[in-house]
């Protein structure tokens, strides 16, 4: 069926439902074809438009509702695909997989975004030596300094006379951090009833520790502007991160968890270590991404064969040498095996907002499949999965009001 003006009336044209005019009045039965003569009609009786039958217009529908068949059924192989490491039964799994698969035909997300090997004969070629750490150790290579304000921010925060005042004037030295600060504590991730716009008053709404999280966390994406665009895409990279450190937020608050914001820069950093290999090891890194592409292998056990420990291990020497709180450490060296944890469940919440963020192909870190659930960390964390499509549909409306972070 389609609404046709009078004007454009032809003959032979067949009514789709019956035709009254403005007192209800039958002027013309369902199934009637159009005549030359009732155009005269419907135009005396006031009628502008008619509902006619379009054989075209249904077929089109048919056509669309089978294309929309096929891109699911596609998408649904392909989702398939980058869940092979998981047990599609096991029920967090299930409903992550439903929602990925979902989000991913609404949203027209590519799910066929698997890195082809960008130099077969350079991927046979190991260029380290030994574990990586090692190599760190003996080459003494420098590794990024953590800025002097989160360093600052730090000293300030374990005094216990400090004021809201006193870290607002640390954060204040850095007029962009100030900035960003003020942007995301006035963005949809703390959705405040009234505008913010002084660094003491959001210390006092958020917290001490919340506001040095969220300088640590903002304070080191710098860091990740840094990656060669021939390895990966930072704004994918860095998309990632926000949405994993953003979900760890939201499943926190379900767990009604304190100090939410330490888990929103475990899940931002979460793959830092990633980072440093590659700025520090490009030419290694392209080879453990081409290895990948020519397997179906997880990257993070590619990085462990290759290197001898994989990113995690790098972000934990990174953290000890920026002397950053324990729990940060916790939550992001165990985030592929949460159940090993000394505190499991913040390091667990990291592990499926991980899990979530690649599931649903929200940015990348190079990894093309969905890593495997811990079911002894799952059964730890005791969520139900019905929180999830919530738990997506926040985070993604969320990460919208943080795409200026993201900008280059």
């Amino acid at each position: 069926m389609c609404i046709v003006s009078t004007n454009k009336l032809q003959p032979g044209m067949v009514l789709a439902e019956d035709l009254k005019d403005l007192n209800g009045k039958l002027l013309l039965s369902k199934g009637n074809a159009i005549e030359k003569s009732h155009k005269r009609i419907f135009k005396i009786w006031g009628i502008t438009e008619v509902n006619i039958c379009d054989d075209e217009s249904e077929h089109r529908n048919e056509q669309i509702s089978e294309n929309r068949y096929e891109k699911i059924e596609e998408t649904k192989s392909w989702v398939e695909y980058i869940f092979q490491h998981n047990d599609l039964n096991h029920p967090a799994v299930k409903e992550i997989f439903r929602l990925s698969v979902e989000h991913r035909c609404k949203n027209d997300v590519d799910v066929k975004m698997i890195r082809p090997p960008s130099n077969l004969e350079r991927s046979a070629k190991k260029h380290l030596n030994g574990n990586i750490l090692t190599v760190l150790s003996k080459k003494k290579i420098r590794l990024p300094e953590i800025p002097s304000t989160v360093s600052e921010l730090n000293e300030v925060i374990s005094s216990p006379i400090s004021s809201a005042e006193d870290i607002a004037n640390v954060v204040n030295k850095s007029p962009s951090l100030a900035a960003i600060l003020l942007k995301i504590v006035n963005s949809a991730l703390y959705a405040c009833p009234s505008k913010i716009d002084k660094l003491s008053q959001a210390v006092t709404m958020i917290g001490t520790r919340e506001i040095f999280g969220l300088a640590v966390g903002i304070s080191v994406i710098s860091i990740f502007r840094k990656i060669p665009k021939k390895i990966i895409d930072m704004h994918d990279f860095l998309k990632h991160s926000m949405a994993c450190g953003i979900i760890c937020r939201i499943l926190a608050s379900y767990k009604s968890r304190q100090q939410t914001e330490q888990l929103f820069v475990s899940g931002l950093l979460h793959d830092l270590g990633r980072v440093l290999l590659y700025i520090l090891f490009p030419e290694d890194s392209l080879v453990i991404l081409d290895n990948c592409s020519q397997s179906e292998k997880l990257l993070f056990n590619e990085e462990s064969d290759y290197l001898g420990c994989n990113h995690t291990h790098i972000v934990q020497h990174l953290i000890q040498q920026w002397k950053l709180p324990q729990t940060l450490e916790n939550n992001i060296f165990y985030h592929h095996n949460p159940s090993e944890a000394k505190d499991p469940v913040p390091a667990a919440i990291v592990h499926v907002a991980d899990i979530i963020t690649n599931a649903v192909g929200l940015g990348s870190s190079g990894e093309r499949f969905v890593p495997p659930l811990d079911n002894a960390a799952w059964e730890n964390l005791d969520l139900s999965v019905n929180v999830f499509e919530d738990v997506i549909g926040q985070a993604i409306h969320q990460l919208h009001s943080l795409e200026f972070i993201m900008q280059d």
